[in-house]
Parts: structure tokens; sequence; C-alpha cells
């Protein structure tokens, strides 16, 4: 194991503890190296925020609340349990027009600007969807495709103007996630089956079946490999053309809540059996080859989100259950 993380001196602070929600951090890498990240949490109906500069000294906290919306789309009291919208998954998208964050809710999808500051769009979710097989009604899976598309969004260069383009049937069971490249759209549902979409025409171009018993909980992509985290702490890589396991990990001995790849084939996953762990990919989805690099033990913490700080190097961002704080561990 090569890779020996160090956590850094001073961690990340937001204003409310991570619910424990897969995939439960988001991060905004900005195009230029002197802007600040942001990085944030999903609590229950909030989105908590933080700031943070270049050297990381100075923080600034904010919060976004979920509008709370009626039935005929105008706005509820935001104190009527009826109309509460929870968070299931909140994103930063960098697509090329504009930068987002999209908070997928219980009810709705709600789209606003990169601070928060400013609510742009939400879509209410149908109630009555065809082929439906689950009762519960949720968004989840979040992805830009394209240079102004967010899965099935038409995002504009700017105003709020931003509108509904297109619903494509897909799978029978609730999503459970969503990740694009510059030509594959990658989506997963709750038994383990994952679609291969052409992200320019939006058609299905290939289809992989459940492996077993186990849902998929988080992807990611690197080169033409997909890779998908298990319920059952497994770890599998696919070919993005055949749909062929390209290679299998018995990575965690608890759920996976997240897994993260960046450019140079680096993997990072979390689980709530408070170990982060890195592997490292090479060759290709027809040959690839993976090694053991890291283990990161924290001590009594259910680790619910993972990303690397920058998509070149291996730096990374954990979140906790229901801590406040976002621990950043450093090589």
């Amino acid at each position: 194991m090569s890779i020996s993380y160090k956590k850094a001196d001073q961690p990340i602070t937001v204003k409310w503890s991570a619910s424990h929600l897969l995939n439960n951090l988001a991060i905004f890498r900005p195009s230029e190296p002197r802007q600040s990240k942001m990085f944030g949490i999903s609590h229950k109906s909030g989105f908590a925020m933080a700031t943070v500069s270049q050297d990381g000294t100075k923080q600034i906290q904010g919060q976004v609340i979920c509008r709370a919306m009626s039935n005929n789309n105008t706005p509820a009291p935001e104190n009527d349990a009826r109309y509460i919208a929870h968070i299931v998954q909140a994103a930063y998208v960098n697509l090329a027009v504009r930068n987002l964050l999209v908070l997928a809710c219980t009810k709705s999808i709600q789209i606003y600007e990169p601070d928060g500051t400013t609510l742009l769009h939400i879509h209410m979710i149908d109630k009555t969807p065809p082929s439906r097989t689950e009762s519960s009604i949720y968004s989840r899976g979040i992805a830009g495709v394209g240079p102004n598309l967010l899965c099935v969004g038409n995002i504009p260069q700017k105003g709020s103007n931003i509108f509904l383009r297109e619903t494509t049937p897909a799978h029978q069971h609730g999503i459970s996630g969503l990740v694009s490249n510059d030509t594959l759209l990658i989506s997963s549902d709750t038994t383990g089956a994952i679609l291969i979409w052409n992200n320019r025409t939006l058609l299905q171009t290939n289809a992989i079946e459940p492996m077993d018993d186990s849902g998929i909980t988080s992807l990611s992509l690197w080169k033409n490999c997909i890779a998908a985290s298990y319920a059952n702490g497994m770890i599998r890589f696919f070919d993005a053309e055949s749909g062929q396991v390209a290679g299998t990990i018995a990575a965690h001995s608890r759920c996976i809540n997240a897994i993260d790849c960046n450019e140079e084939g680096l993997v990072a996953s979390v689980s709530d059996d408070c170990y982060v762990r890195i592997w490292q990919l090479s060759g290709d989805a027809e040959n690839l080859q993976i090694s053991h690099e890291c283990n990161h033990h924290i001590e009594n913490s259910q680790l619910v989100g993972v990303k690397f700080l920058h998509m070149s190097r291996s730096d990374i961002a954990v979140s906790i259950y229901d801590s406040t704080e976002i621990i950043v561990l450093r090589v």
C-alpha cells in the first residue's frame, strides 16, 4: 500500500450534521485555480455548505432550505408537514454553460445557483408515473450531460428559465445513481441493474443485469470503465461498451455509502465499517489491473461521503454521519 493519509489540521465545519444518506458529500471544484471551493452535506430538508479559501484558512458557512410546495405548484407553509421535502441527494454540477447546485428531494427537484442564494427552478415529481413498482416518491441521481443538459433538463446560460425537456422511461425500480462523461450516461437502480445511454441521443445502448440481491449504492466512471459499489460491500467494474465484468473487489465489511474516481485511476470508497479505502486502476476495461493502495480508519464513524479534492491528485474529503465536520485527508 503506497498511499498514506494524514488528517488536515483544520477540518471543514458546516452548520448542520450529515444525515445517513448515500453519497452525502458535494464538492464544487472551480475551473479557476484561485476560486474558492465549496463543500456541502445534506441534513433532512437542508443543505449545509462551507466556502473555503484556496489556502484553507478562511471558511464561510451557508445553508439552503428546500422550498415547500403545494400540490398546485404554489409555495406552501414551511411548517406544514404535508409539503416538507427532504433531500435524498445533493450535487454541484459543472456544465459548459454554467454551474449549478441540484437538490434531489422526496417531492421535487430543486435547482439553485452554486452558492445557494438564488432558486432557479423547481420541478415537482409526478405522483403517478407509468410502470412504477415502488410506492415512495423521490428523486435521486444527478449528472450533467453534454454542455447544457442536467439529465433531462435544459439548462440555459443564465436566468431562471430552466424547463423540462424530456422524460425517458428507464428503470422499473428506484434509481440509485447517475454518472456521465463526454459520451456516456450511466444509471443504476436499487435492484443492481445498470443501463448505459448515449448522452447525445439519450438512447439506451446496453444493459447490465443485477449480479446478486444487493442494490447499487454509488457509481463512478474512469475511462471506459464503470465502477459500481453495493450494499453488501462489493465494488464491481464493468466494460462500458460490452457490459461485461472487468473486475471485482470485496472492498468493505458493511454497506458502501460512496465511491469516487479521479483521472489518475484512483478509486476511493467509504463505508459504515469506519474505513476509507483507496484502489489504483490501470490498463483499461478489457485488461483491468486493480491494486489496493490504502486503508484509513476513522474511529467510531459511519462514513457517508467521499470526494477527491482535485481530479488529478489523491487528496480527499470525507463526510461522517451525525457530524458537522468534513474531514480533509492529504498525502
